[in-house]
């Protein structure tokens, strides 16, 4: 019998519930798949089949609350009105929220990828699609709704505000102010000068100072090592190619 598409999901997330409420209560070491196949009422080949190891799991479980969050923020009456900041501020929020019920779960994950652990920093940015899509085509319309100009590398962005998101988890996993008041505090006077920025022309002449460096200092210097080096070769096409379509 074929299994549907809303049966999978179903089960994916049965898997990553039972993985949450184990790993919180076990530790990410002591708790085995087949445990957490168990608790989730699936079968061992099962839970191999969506995840093959525990690491995938967790990097699963980060997808689907940026796929909740996303959710939740369409669903709010007259969001497509809010300005980019407010936009914004509703999706790192809404992430939040999602995570409180499982935050010593994601204090796990946030522990094991900065230190020496197996998770790797570079696969949690794989889980940033989601979250770049969005914040990618929430930039586009504040730029044709003329809330800001024509920003210069913009289509580099999206990432400079994942890593910003994760900055944000990181402040509130260590935050014990009541009812988080200080994340709350910091995501105000952070998106506050974000905005700032944005609307102000400080980005605008960092690339243009930036620009005139690379091309009349910079690129000489790479030309005196491509005459020999083929590697430096690709890094100065690769950078004049990014300075060429500022």
């Amino acid at each position: 019998m074929k299994v549907t598409q809303s049966a999978k999901e179903k089960t994916k997330l049965k898997i990553l519930n039972a993985a949450v409420d184990l790993i919180t209560i076990k530790g990410f070491e002591n708790a085995s798949l087949r445990e957490i196949a168990k608790s989730a009422g699936v079968s061992n080949p099962t839970i191999y089949n969506y995840f093959p190891t525990k690491q995938k799991l967790l990097y699963a479980y980060i997808e689907q609350k940026h796929k909740e969050a996303i959710e939740a923020i369409s669903k709010i009456e007259g969001f497509d009105n809010f300005s980019f900041r407010e936009q914004l501020q509703s999706l790192i929020e809404s992430e939040l929220e999602l995570y409180l019920e499982d935050r010593e779960f994601v204090t796990q994950i946030a522990d094991m990828v900065f230190s020496n652990s197996g998770l790797k920093i570079n696969l949690l940015y794989d889980t940033n699609k989601e979250f770049i899509e969005v914040v990618k085509e929430m930039l586009e319309v504040a730029i044709e709704a003329n809330e800001f100009e024509p920003i210069p590398f913009s289509e580099h962005l999206p990432l400079l505000l994942w890593d910003y998101y994760i900055m944000v988890v990181s402040y509130w996993l260590k935050d014990d102010s009541e009812n988080f008041e200080n994340t709350t505090e910091f995501i105000d006077h952070s998106l506050a000068l974000i905005e700032s920025i944005l609307r102000s022309d400080i980005i605008s002449k960092a690339s243009t100072l930036g620009s005139f460096l690379f091309k009349r200092h910079i690129l000489s210097s790479l030309n005196k090592f491509t005459s020999t080096k083929s590697h430096f070769d690709g890094i100065k096409k690769r950078l004049t190619k990014v300075f060429d379509n500022e």
